[in-house]
């Protein structure tokens, strides 16, 4: 069976600008794993690296996504007695379809 291969998907985290500056992003590369890509440029890497520029990497493989989203969840959400309306409205917000039911 062929491997989906899905379209690249990247967001901003941080861009702190000082005398060190941190760039963060989290990106779905087109196999689908979830990368967060960091960045510091300035005096504290020159002090410990010796170089200007650090660059770093955290890989989550596509297969352990629904891991990260539930324990991202568990963080936002646990104890909340309004997680899943608070959820739909982040959802609709960000224009993510959703379907909410009720009986």
């Amino acid at each position: 069976m062929k491997k989906k291969i899905l379209p690249q998907r990247k967001i901003q985290l941080s861009a702190h600008q000082a005398a060190t500056s941190v760039y963060i992003d989290a990106e779905i590369t087109a196999e689908g794993d979830l990368v967060l890509a960091g960045q510091d440029i300035g005096q504290a890497p020159s002090k410990i690296f010796g170089d200007s520029d650090h660059e770093y990497w955290l890989k989550i493989p596509a297969s352990r996504k629904d891991d990260v989203l539930l324990a991202l969840l568990e963080t936002l959400y646990k104890d909340d007695l309004k997680a899943i309306s608070n959820l739909q409205k982040l959802l609709e917000a960000r224009s993510i379809p959703c379907e909410f039911s009720s009986y």
